[in-house]
């Protein structure tokens, strides 16, 4: 049986994709000293913004490789976020879809640190200081998992939840409006479309910044050359 969600995620990875290519096609027929106009610039503009977010929080060295990938995951958790406003079940009020974007970014946090400090010393890491602190460590290691999966979630379906509380309360109070035969939700056109601001566009932009701010400086802190990094 289908879920709503799995609708949603095929939806909203169609349009992604066509945007993509659409975008693409256009910024590669522009030549060099066309200077790019409307969307266009937009994009060039945000482009250039995430570039300098990614090097700021990464390092030069790194942070223009794993631009594309955090700013595809930004770009997919906003969309997702306010999926709801298009009639949609946002993917991201699904726990199963936070816990695979969170473990992607999990596992490249592991390969991060087992590329830098080798498989031994990935292992070895578990023991510092002292073998005493293998458990610790290895809730330690898991901890970003849970903590990002859960913080995605829990903001994305409490604010579902609001809104649904929202509109049966406004819908509660239109009942009690004269010649209301229909039963028609007339309080709710002017209280929510403002709550909407705040729950899908605001906070949905918030928590997709959260988690590319929490993905590059988790992968940032496991790269050795701290100085580029931080410097």
């Amino acid at each position: 049986m289908y879920q709503a969600e799995q609708i949603s995620i095929l939806i909203i990875t169609c349009v992604l994709s066509a945007a993509f290519i659409f975008v693409g096609s256009k910024i590669r027929k522009l030549s060099p000293r066309d200077v790019p106009k409307g969307p266009l610039l937009a994009v060039v503009l945000g482009v250039e913004m995430l570039i300098n977010f990614t090097v700021e929080n990464m390092g030069k060295k790194h942070g223009r490789t794993m631009a594309a990938y955090i700013g595809s995951v930004f770009i997919y958790i906003f969309v997702a976020n306010i999926s709801g406003l298009f009639g949609l079940q946002a993917p991201t009020s699904n726990f199963s879809v936070t816990l695979v974007l969170a473990l992607i970014t999990w596992l490249m946090i592991q390969i991060t640190k087992i590329r830098e400090n080798g498989f031994k010393g990935y292992l070895k890491g578990f023991l510092d200081p002292f073998p005493l602190f293998l458990i610790p460590n290895i809730f330690s290691t898991v901890a970003p998992l849970i903590s990002m999966s859960l913080r995605l979630f829990g903001n994305v379906i409490s604010g579902s939840v609001i809104m649904g509380l929202i509109y049966t309360f406004t819908a509660w109070l239109s009942s009690f409006i004269p010649f209301n035969v229909a039963g028609f939700n007339f309080v709710s056109l002017v209280v929510t479309p403002w709550l909407h601001l705040y729950f899908d566009l605001f906070s949905g932009f918030l928590q997709a910044f959260i988690f590319i701010s929490l993905t590059s400086i988790f992968i940032a802190i496991e790269y050795s050359d701290e100085e580029e990094n931080y410097g």
